[in-house]
């Protein structure tokens, strides 16, 4: 089935929330790829996720989120909230790959410096 979405403005439309990770250890790293839309209704998953990660002896989380299309405050609290925990533990937590929404959401929020390890912040690779 094919879905096109033109110039709505307001809640968008009741549908499941297509959202899909993988992790993997990569050296003294937990890498956890993220992608889709990460909203309220993903949430209890991506917390889910980084509490599993927080037990793993890893030294860093990277978070991978390149593939993800859409996020809005209560992840952005989640990754906010795992970071801080990871810091009190000695751990590092880095998000990479951001761009397009996303990046944007992170840079009007004043968080980039804070988890971000790489945005890719131009316009041109905004996507969204």
């Amino acid at each position: 089935m094919f879905e096109t979405l033109v110039g709505e403005v307001g809640p968008r439309p009741t549908r499941p929330a297509t959202f899909r990770w993988s992790q993997q250890s990569v050296d003294d790293a937990v890498v956890i790829r993220l992608a889709g839309e990460m909203d309220l209704s993903t949430a209890a998953e991506l917390r889910r996720l980084l509490g599993a990660a927080e037990t793993d002896t890893a030294a860093t989380i990277v978070l991978d989120m390149s593939e993800v299309s859409f996020i809005d405050a209560h992840c952005i609290g989640v990754i906010l909230h795992a970071w801080t925990a990871a810091e009190v533990r000695g751990q590092v937590l880095q998000v990479d790959g951001l761009r397009g929404l996303p990046a944007r959401v992170v840079r009007l929020l004043g968080l980039e410096s804070t988890f971000v390890r790489s945005c890719q912040t131009s316009e041109g690779n905004a996507g969204g």
